[in-house]
């Protein structure tokens, strides 16, 4: 999974962390709100309905009360990034938690001092592209391909605002991660959606001699349809899914392994370093599935005899790992014990502060009494 830093579209996503975290720092002097609510940087992709990077496509990102907080073009990838609060994305990040995968260097991309602000209330975000096509622009606020310009900004702003009345699930929408989004492109059918985070991750690097802290958040790929076409502008959200979860034999006797497996399918980016653990709901017990290919992981234990009888529920979930810490992380364990998503008689929440999983694959295993002779 992991990029070899060269010329791809993903490793250049990756440069220039300093810049970001310079930006924040300007964005708490410019607006003394934001201190009261970190920005997270957002990052997406936009494909047309043949899997091909949109250029130039405009995505807008809302809060609750449908106010644009942030906006971008993407870039010659498909790629755009947008700076938008906390409180829009629905999480609440303390720091020092500890639950999030901690990595160092950049994770997305910014241009290299070249951030900007417009002057208008309504945006208090930060345009980006590539630091190759930075020299293309030269002014810094036309850097994210939005024109200049307190009235014009304002005219294309509100053209691609949700009515006040949309018809948003109110509930999908406040859910951990999920955020309004309207994305548009010439010749192409228009998306007003709710997107969800699929990864957030906190970003580690020096600046000045001191270690600075921001976070970052990917969110699922868009895809916009031809104007024209019968199917309309989606939201793709494939990613961390666990399919073909099974015992085998899941009906067995005190003594006997137990082999559990499970396959997630994993993003093309960031790498996403993750553990996987599945839990006994009757018992508690807790086994850990390595991966032994990509996207699979398989685990074992041997059912004792103290086992309970009868049918009990094996659930597992996934979490992230720290990079620089591999292996189980017993702080985030018992978080997501205590938050009941481990629960099988539960519904199941997906929070990407806690777990990567987007859902729990709840397996049953039958105990049955050994013979008597």
């Amino acid at each position: 999974m992991r990029r070899e830093v060269k010329l791809s579209r993903r490793s250049r996503s990756r440069l220039g962390l300093a810049a970001a975290l310079a930006a924040l720092t300007i964005i708490g002097a410019e607006y003394p709100a934001a201190r009261a609510d970190q920005p997270v940087w957002a990052c997406g992709h936009v494909l047309d309905a043949e899997g091909r990077p949109m250029i130039g496509a405009i995505v807008a990102a809302y809060d609750d009360a449908n106010h644009v907080v942030d906006y971008a073009k993407t870039d010659s990838y498909g790629d755009y990034a947008l700076a938008v609060p906390e409180h829009a994305l629905h999480i609440e990040h303390r720091r020092g938690q500890g639950f999030l995968a901690e990595v160092f260097g950049g994770a997305v991309r910014f241009v290299d001092g070249g951030v900007g602000f417009m002057a208008n209330p309504v945006r208090a975000g930060i345009h980006a592209v590539t630091v190759s096509e930075a020299t293309a622009f030269a002014d810094p606020l036309t850097r994210g391909g939005i024109i200049v310009g307190g009235a014009v900004v304002d005219e294309a702003l509100f053209a691609v605002s949700p009515k006040p009345k949309d018809p948003l699930d109110r509930v999908e929408r406040k859910k951990p991660g999920a955020m309004v989004i309207k994305v548009i492109a010439p010749d192409h059918n228009d998306l007003l959606s709710i997107t969800h985070t699929y990864w957030v991750q906190d970003e580690v690097s020096r600046l000045g001699g001191k270690q600075k802290r921001t976070t970052a958040a990917w969110l699922d790929p868009i895809q916009l349809t031809a104007v024209g076409s019968d199917k309309p502008s989606k939201v793709e959200a494939d990613y961390l899914h666990f399919t073909g979860a099974r015992l085998t034999p899941s009906l067995a006797e005190p003594g006997q392994i137990v082999h559990i497996f499970a396959r997630i399918s994993t993003p093309p980016d960031p790498t996403v370093h993750m553990v996987v653990v599945a839990r006994n709901d009757r018992t508690g017990e807790k086994w850990e599935l390595k991966q032994t290919a990509d996207g699979r992981f398989a685990g074992e234990f041997e059912v004792r005899r103290r086992t309970p009888r009868d049918n009990q529920a094996i659930s597992i979930l996934a979490y992230a790992a720290l990079e620089q810490r591999p292996g189980r992380r017993a702080d985030a364990e018992h978080a997501i014990e205590a938050a009941g998503l481990w629960n099988p008689k539960t519904p199941y929440v997906y929070d990407p502060l806690l777990v990567v999983s987007r859902n729990r694959a709840d397996l049953t295993l039958t105990v049955i009494s050994v013979a008597k002779k």
